[in-house]
């Protein structure tokens, strides 16, 4: 149960980081310091999405049955009916094979970032010691 409260922790604390980027109203120089933090951190929310939502929809039983029956004001407050909607969303194969990419670019991107933005380099060491460079 922990991964779960985990994973999602990851997620949201990704989209309340880029939120924060864009809400504080940053200087040219605070901009340039907070954003390859956030696209480093939403590349490590990408890596955790599929068990994320894997481990909230795995105990779902909603079929399509059950969704014909319901009326739309139903379905808006089912939790299942949504637990289904982004099991369907983000466990398929067009998704999963888009999220497949995404890390190698990544790792084939960072050196060439490192000449944009040298916080990259920095930021990106760290993570590679932290999460191994084989990940």
């Amino acid at each position: 149960a922990i991964v779960k409260y985990w994973t999602t922790m990851v997620i949201m604390a990704s989209i309340a980081c880029w939120i924060y980027l864009f809400a504080s109203h940053p200087t040219d120089t605070e901009y340039q310091s907070r954003r390859p933090g956030c696209i480093i951190f939403t590349f490590i929310a990408m890596d955790v999405l599929h068990p994320c939502v894997y481990l909230w929809t795995v105990s779902n039983k909603f079929s399509a049955e059950d969704a014909k029956k319901m009326s739309l004001s139903q379905k808006i407050c089912c939790a299942a009916w949504w637990k289904s909607c982004l099991a369907t969303a983000i466990l398929n194969e067009q998704t999963t094979n888009i999220f497949r990419y995404v890390a190698p670019a990544y790792n084939f991107m960072l050196p060439l970032l490192v000449f944009y933005n040298a916080t990259f380099g920095v930021s990106g060491g760290f993570t590679l010691v932290a999460v191994g460079a084989g990940h």
